[in-house]
């Protein structure tokens, strides 16, 4: 999206000291990391038209090398093999990674790993967590053809073996690193007809993928899986057999908020190059001055895009901190921080003229990624209905990871605990 010259470090500067759980050493850790990222996009530039199975291995070189120089795991637990720092050091990676391309949000982090960090059996993670630390990437099988709202409504099933275990079958659609992943994160119907998780490695047999192209985030594949008769080892499933919908709301929780800072990344990249390019039309004598609606595009962007960081660094404080409004805050603020990066996204286009809406430009590339950004990870409408619901229920009713405050006194009590 950028030139190596841009650089993320400029909106965060102002919101670094203000960000709780942050050390002095962490502030120098991102302009190091922005640094390494930079060089890696240096030496692996990518260009409009490249072949999908190109840009993947792209990306696939871009985080192993990462990983290499230690900044894939800087925000995964020591516990996990990481390097430890807070969690918060991952949505302000993300933020750099929307900055530079949105198509790089996988390049650091466990990502939907996570579930396997803290869910997996001893032998899993074992197997598991040493791979994705060095780069491998977990794919996270959920959506299936009657929607992905509907998880109650998990068609996958597993059916028992003589051999002690199961056989997965059913078809899951609109999968992210479809060709790339090395494990995929399967929901499904166990036998006792309970929503249960668990890993196939990408390699076993009974897999079959159909590919289909995005319109954007096209930097991995993306398409359907098709499970015919997989087998699943008991060790393979994440937590307790009927435990899906829990590990489901849990992960989101902490996973919206990372997809929503990268997406304010996206756009205020856009925001700098629409500056620069009305700064550099000025100054080249095209336009006398710039006029109003400009300024107040470009001044009103700024504002919003600020505004919905901060409330995706409260979102996932209060989902490391496993606060009973985590699950409330991912759904309202992934949908809300993704909608104003869309919609600031959109003016500020708007005001390169034609220049904005080429076929390489990173303008519209941007653009294709925060619509995809739309869609990705819960579709908005159903956030929204999701938080709308916690907050006009009441008494028993109240969902259980999204019980409600009663007064103003335990709101400020939670959010400053």
């Amino acid at each position: 999206m950028t030139s190596a010259a841009a650089s993320a470090a400029r909106w965060l500067e102002p919101l670094l000291p203000g960000v709780p759980g942050l050390t002095d050493l962490d502030a120098p850790r991102l302009h190091r990391f922005e640094e390494a990222l930079a060089g890696q996009l240096t030496a692996h530039p990518a260009g409009p038209g490249v072949e999908s199975r190109l840009r993947s291995q792209r990306l696939a070189r871009i985080r192993r090398e990462l990983a290499a120089a230690g900044h894939l795991a800087l925000a995964v637990p020591a516990r996990d093999g990481g390097a430890g720092c807070p969690a918060v050091v991952q949505a302000l990676m993300q933020f750099i990674y929307g900055y530079h391309d949105a198509d790089l949000r996988d390049a650091t982090g466990l990502g939907h790993g996570r579930l396997i960090a803290r869910h997996a059996s001893p032998p899993a993670r074992d197997r598991w967590l040493p791979r994705l630390l060095a780069g491998d990437l977990p794919g996270i099988a959920i959506t299936e053809p009657h929607g992905g709202s509907q998880v109650h409504a998990t068609a996958t099933a597993a059916t028992p073996h003589r051999d002690g275990r199961w056989r997965l079958s059913g078809t899951k659609t609109w999968i992210s690193r479809l060709e790339e992943a090395a494990v995929f994160i399967v929901f499904f119907t166990d036998p006792a007809g309970r929503l249960t998780v668990g890993l196939v490695d990408a390699a076993a047999g009974g897999l079959d993928r159909r590919a289909v192209r995005p319109s954007g985030l096209a930097g991995w594949s993306w398409g359907e899986l098709r499970l015919h008769e997989v087998p699943l080892h008991p060790r393979d499933v994440l937590g307790r057999p009927g435990q899906g919908m829990e590990l489901l709301r849990e992960h989101f929780a902490h996973y919206r908020p990372l997809v929503a800072a990268t997406a304010l990344g996206a756009a205020a990249a856009v925001s700098d190059h629409v500056a620069a390019h009305l700064c550099a039309r000025r100054s080249a004598g095209l336009i006398a001055d710039l006029r109003d609606n400009a300024l107040i595009t470009v001044g009103r962007s700024y504002a919003q895009i600020n505004a919905a960081l901060l409330a995706v660094l409260t979102a996932q404080r209060l989902s490391e901190a496993g606060d009973q409004l985590a699950a409330l805050w991912g759904c309202a603020i992934k949908a809300h921080a993704v909608d104003a990066a869309h919609a600031a996204a959109s003016e500020l286009a708007l005001l390169t003229g034609a220049a904005g809406f080429t076929a390489g430009s990173p303008l519209a590339k941007a653009l294709g990624d925060l619509s995809a950004l739309l869609y990705a990870d819960g579709i908005h409408d159903s956030l929204y209905r999701a938080a709308g619901r916690a907050l006009t229920a009441t008494g028993p009713a109240v969902p259980a990871m999204i019980p409600l405050p009663r007064t103003s006194r335990e709101v400020h009590n939670r959010l400053h605990a």
